[in-house]
């Protein structure tokens, strides 16, 4: 075996000994960075932070939402009720009119003929009923016997009576002529809008097919009308006579608030006064309609609204704050901390919202304490430390936990 100068070993060994310090160092800190990951002795992680709520009883208020459209309280159609051509047409196409405003003039002539002449008419009657009766008083004031027979008497009495009649035709026939005179005027039916113009002026119309002239319609009050499902329908019925769902204190009946389609809310709320008797076979929902004042016709009929029904609510009703409640393709779910503060799925079903809590129907106790915040970190069967809200380690929680199914 071949032996190298102790010159030249000792300085091969010096520099070895030099490039594996840098090497030494490094390794150390790569150990002292794996014993700090470790944490504690035992390699456990501490149980994370979480903040707790309770389950509790509350009276709370009930609330529903809807897509509704306005309607106009009143639809009329502007007919013409006798022959003749149009002459005049006195509003302006979409025009808000007041009820009876002037909207079309017919040729009154021909029908002012007819009144002169029932009119004279009338002045014959009377004429006529006039002498009969003269002829009649006159012979029953005849004082001496036979001097007038009885039969002349009879006829003189039926003379008057058919004078009177047809006194009473000649008025009848005086009066339709002056109803059918006033039927060349044709004015507004109600206080509302006008839309267009049907007839122009010099059409012909009649009293038949041909006798539409516009249509008008009232938007003070306005309708709104909606469609509620029937399970919905079905619920308010059989918990209202249940007692499951009251009015709150005050109110008479449900309170019926509307929002326009550009968020604004409507001023005024409306009563809710109609309910279809038939169900909408093809969409399963019943039609409800309510009443809202429109003073300022900010509504008009077609539009789309947000109806919001209030007025309810459902006393002695279990909830839980809103964040507690998970959802997967099982149903809605919520952990659950026991005196051992140890985290317990459960599986619970859940109505609707009632501002920051959720109703829940079954799965839950009065008093049962549920996570809130922190969710990400908890695991079935898994220790938990509770802290206030505001100390919580996870805060809010923006995605849902992993389901329980799904482990």
């Amino acid at each position: 075996m071949m032996k190298l100068p102790k010159r030249a070993l000792s300085a091969g060994s010096t520099g070895q000994t030099c490039r594996l310090i840098p090497v030494f160092l490094l390794l150390a800190g790569v150990a002292a960075t794996a014993a700090e990951a470790q944490g504690p002795p035992g390699g456990a992680m501490p149980p994370p932070e979480v903040a707790l709520g309770a389950a509790q009883v509350k009276t709370v208020p009930v609330s529903y939402e809807y897509v509704g459209m306005t309607e106009a309280s009143k639809t009329v159609e502007v007919r013409a009720r006798i022959q003749g051509f149009i002459e005049t047409r006195g509003f302006v196409e979409g025009a808000y009119i007041q009820e009876g405003a002037g909207l079309f003039t017919i040729d009154p002539r021909s029908f002012k003929a007819d009144q002169d002449i029932a009119l004279a008419q009338v002045e014959q009657a009377e004429a006529r009923l006039k002498l009969a009766q003269q002829d009649l008083e006159r012979m029953r004031s005849v004082k001496v016997p036979g001097a007038v027979a009885a039969t002349d008497i009879d006829q003189k009495a039926a003379e008057e009576a058919s004078a009177a009649a047809a006194l009473r035709l000649a008025k009848a026939q005086l009066a339709k002529a002056e109803l059918d005179l006033s039927y060349t005027k044709v004015v507004a039916p109600l206080t509302g809008y006008i839309g267009k113009a049907l007839k122009d002026i010099g059409s012909l119309v009649d009293n038949g097919q041909n006798s539409l002239l516009a249509v008008m319609q009232q938007v003070d009050p306005v309708y709104v009308s909606f469609q509620v499902s029937e399970s919905d329908f079905l619920t308010w019925k059989r918990e209202t006579k249940g007692g499951q769902l009251t009015l709150s204190q005050g109110e008479k009946a449900p309170r019926v608030e509307i929002t326009l389609s550009d968020g604004t809310p409507f001023e005024n709320a409306g009563v809710l006064d109609f309910e279809n008797v038939n169900l909408e076979m093809r969409t399963g929902t019943v039609e409800l309609r309510a009443t809202f004042k429109n003073e300022d016709r900010v509504l008009k009929p077609g539009q789309f609204v947000k109806v919001h029904l209030t007025g309810w609510e459902r006393p002695n009703t279990l909830v839980v704050p809103q964040h507690a409640v998970s959802q997967s393709p099982q149903g809605a779910f919520v952990y659950v901390v026991g005196d051992d503060n140890k985290a317990e799925v459960r599986n619970i079903k859940v109505g609707a919202w009632a501002g920051q809590d959720w109703v829940v129907l079954d799965g839950l106790k009065e008093g049962e304490r549920v996570i809130v915040e922190g969710l990400t970190k908890v695991r079935p069967g898994g220790s938990v430390v509770p802290a206030p809200a505001s100390e919580a380690a996870a805060g809010p929680q923006s995605t849902a936990p992993e389901s329980p199914a799904g482990r």
